[in-house]
């Protein structure tokens, strides 16, 4: 069966329900899409990170919030008379509710992920490769194989950065690190007390911030995980690493991207960051356990991860939560020194970012 490309999508809905730590990744895709047809989709972004956020990452104004039921989602899409919704989860069993609205909705071209030989009920899919290419050049392949026609020039979105003066963060003077830490990462226990040492490092060169945040539900709740990390950071910081380190808990993107502007390098156990930090063109750092890194690292030249050669890894394909097999739990992560992480920071920091004239 021959399938028609999309030339004139139509009014067009995007969904995105990967984990909020990699919602960056789509903004390639709307990128390439208001290239193409000259103004930016309906965006649902699903997860903790708000409309809000996304406005701050790109200066468009189209995110819709989606229904959670499967009636309301239906008449949502009987509504809004959608031609084309397009579905960037590559995990087969997310957004089945929304799929099948949008079949009964009668919307004209649903697209998305599919693995070979599977029933899906959409009309153009694309089997997604989990050994060898990054999601980004996915989702490139992707609308490439959606519009029928190659992309031979393609470039990152632009980061929307005004009014960063007033974001409300002290920051300290001079060059400074960042190290980011994210409570809700089942990474970060295993890790912690590693990085914890890392920043008695790195402090004794550079000035560090301490960037912890929590996506828990209440915001109490948020405070206090966030509170308890650092309460045992200082417990084995030397004074020198103390006075040197700030502290900033729980920032909402513009303070993210303010302190990430002006910060020679990122790491940590925050994917959210670090990917953000790839998209500014920041040299940042991180650990792979249960991901494959060749999909799921940030994307940028100046990124680098550390891995270990376990035969159980990677356990899983997509982000989300991870079930570990190892008999040593999280060994894959806890196996990374402090050192380790330190030498390879300054070994990419030797190497000057390329001059664009």
């Amino acid at each position: 069966m021959r399938f028609q490309r999309i030339q004139f999508p139509g009014k067009t809905l995007v969904v995105s329900s990967l984990d909020q730590r990699y919602n960056i990744f789509p903004l390639f895709f709307l990128n390439l899409w208001a290239d193409k047809f000259g103004e930016y989709p309906d965006f649902s972004l699903q997860g903790h990170t708000a409309a809000a956020d996304v406005k701050a990452l790109m200066g468009f104004s189209s995110p819709v919030q989606l229904p959670q039921t499967f009636w309301r989602q239906l008449w949502f899409l009987l509504q809004r008379s959608y031609g084309t919704i397009v579905f960037l989860n590559p995990d087969p069993k997310a957004d089945r509710k929304l799929k099948w609205a949008a079949r009964l909705a009668f919307v004209k071209r649903r697209a998305g992920f599919a693995p070979l030989r599977h029933f899906q009920p959409l009309n153009f899919s694309l089997p997604f490769n989990s050994e060898n290419h990054h999601y980004i050049h996915q989702l490139k392949l992707f609308f490439e194989y959606l519009i029928g026609e190659k992309v031979h020039h393609w470039n990152k979105p632009q980061v929307y950065v005004s009014d960063l003066a007033e974001s409300g963060v002290d920051l300290p003077d001079g060059d400074y690190g960042l190290l980011a830490i994210d409570t809700g990462d089942q990474a970060a226990e295993p890790l912690l007390g590693q990085l914890m040492k890392f920043v008695n490092l790195a402090t004794r060169s550079q000035s560090c911030v301490l960037l912890i945040q929590s996506h828990t539900e209440s915001p109490n709740q948020r405070q206090l995980a966030a509170q308890n990390i650092s309460r045992r950071f200082s417990e084995i910081m030397t004074e020198q690493a103390l006075g040197k380190t700030t502290l900033v808990i729980n920032p909402d993107m513009r303070q993210k991207i303010r302190i990430l502007r002006d910060a020679s390098w990122a790491t940590g156990v925050d994917a959210e960051i670090l990917n953000l930090a790839a998209l500014m063109e920041i040299p940042n750092l991180g650990v792979f356990g249960p991901l494959n890194e060749r999909i799921w690292q940030p994307f940028a030249t100046r990124a680098r991860v550390l891995t270990g050669e376990f035969a159980c890894r990677p356990c899983t394909r997509f982000p989300g939560a991870v079930l570990c097999t190892n008999p040593v739990s999280w060994q894959c992560v806890s196996a990374v020194s402090s050192e380790l992480m330190a030498a390879t920071l300054a070994g990419m920091m030797r190497r000057k970012a390329k001059q664009i004239p």
